[in-house]
């Protein structure tokens, strides 16, 4: 009724603007601004005439046929038409169920991808030994534990308590070398994440043993810890990582580079160490494993 009773009163108007008589005066003007008015009302009637075509309980049996169909954007575009149109209508209570199926379903169907994206990591070989340049480098006895333990001598050993919430992960590293000053290479751990790894952090590099107390402090040489003296030397590397990243899959990832160096100071305990970063990217995909990195193993895969 109110949209014929605006149709009526839009002729009336167009009537009188078009018969000539009426000029550019303030009456004119308020009739023009009157056609405007009921144009815009005449608009939103149609409009409102549409909405009401579509009730509440024909919307619902849309919103669960396209949940059926898995067209779970449009479902919530429905259902938030519903919501709006008739926010007091009994069947938003069954749609906001259905709202909640298709978050949990999309975020499923989510996990599904992002696993079936990770298989490629899968069939990546694990390498324990691998030869950079002049070293030979194997890893061995990795652990996930509440400690980092390096540094021994005797029986006793230094070691790291991982925070609350932490862990750490540790490897024994053996390099042989033929150089007599080399440089070594560095770890990284990366989460798996689809068809990309995601870098967390790098391990740090630790001596695995000292001949005693004081070779440790650097009261005098200990050899077995000299690539001048003796072609191979055993590191322990770890990395502390949040516990949730562990439930997931991740890899232990070396970039196939030389890049830490021999540094020597007096006053530090002890005071040789091997310093420097690989500069290890953000992120990697499968191409990358074809020539620069290996994977030293996997988990959760």
């Amino acid at each position: 009724m109110k949209a014929i009773i605006i149709i009526f009163l839009l002729t009336m108007l167009f009537s009188c603007t078009n018969n000539g008589n009426l000029n550019q005066d303030p009456e004119t003007k308020k009739y023009q601004d009157s056609l405007a008015i009921l144009k815009k009302q005449l608009a939103e009637a149609n409009g409102q005439i549409e909405i009401l075509k579509f009730p509440a309980d024909q919307r619902l049996e849309k919103i669960v046929e396209l949940f059926n169909a898995q067209e779970y954007e449009k479902a919530q575009k429905e259902i938030q038409e519903l919501k709006n149109v008739f926010p007091n209508a009994k069947e938003n209570e069954e749609a906001a169920k259905y709202s909640e199926k298709i978050t949990s379903a999309i975020a499923a169907k989510k996990a599904e991808e992002e696993r079936i994206k990770a298989m490629g990591f899968k069939a990546l070989p694990e390498q324990s030994t691998i030869i950079i340049d002049y070293n030979t480098v194997s890893f061995s006895g990795i652990k996930v534990g509440s400690q980092f333990t390096f540094d021994a001598y005797d029986d006793r050993w230094f070691y790291r308590d991982a925070d609350r919430g932490y862990k750490y992960v540790s490897l024994q590293m053996s390099v042989t070398s033929t150089s007599h000053n080399p440089d070594l290479p560095q770890l990284a751990i990366y989460i798996i994440s689809g068809d990309k790894m995601n870098l967390l952090s790098t391990f740090d590099t630790r001596f695995a043993r000292w001949r005693d107390y004081g070779a440790y402090l650097g009261n005098y040489h200990d050899s077995s810890n000299d690539f001048s003296k003796v072609s191979t030397i055993r590191f322990k590397l770890g990395v502390q990582v949040a516990d949730n990243w562990l439930t997931k899959p991740y890899a232990i990832v070396l970039m196939k580079k030389n890049v830490l160096s021999y540094h020597y100071d007096r006053f530090n305990n002890p005071p040789i160490s091997y310093v420097g970063s690989a500069g290890y990217p953000s992120n990697l995909s499968l191409s990358d494993f074809s020539s620069n990195y290996v994977v030293v193993k996997k988990f959760n895969l």
